[in-house]
């Protein structure tokens, strides 16, 4: 279930928000996403159960999201290869109505 959320806005720093940035980057993030998890792990007030409980919690979505793209690079495959055959049974349509026969 999702929790309802709302926006917050803070100011920071030129020189923070450039580091906000190049961490983002790094992560292949975006600055935003960096510094909500910033703050919420601030929050947590170093709690390790908290954390290994925000851990576990990003990790399920990563295997989610890992075993999307797999039925997706598969389901993608499997077009191809269907695409292939249509494509060559149109040639030998077109070499036969058009009376060639296949080199």
């Amino acid at each position: 279930m999702t929790v309802k959320t709302r926006p917050l806005s803070i100011r920071l720093a030129e020189s923070d928000i450039e580091k906000l940035s190049f961490r983002a980057r790094r992560m292949s993030g975006t600055p935003t996403g960096i510094a909500r998890e910033l703050i919420l792990s601030g929050l947590a007030d170093g709690d390790p159960y908290t954390q290994a409980e925000r851990l576990l919690k990003i990790e399920r979505r990563l295997a989610v999201l890992s075993q999307d793209l797999s039925a997706a690079s598969t389901t993608v495959d499997k077009q191809t290869g269907s695409l292939g055959r249509i494509e060559s049974m149109f040639e030998q349509l077109l070499l036969a109505l058009s009376g060639q026969t296949a080199a």
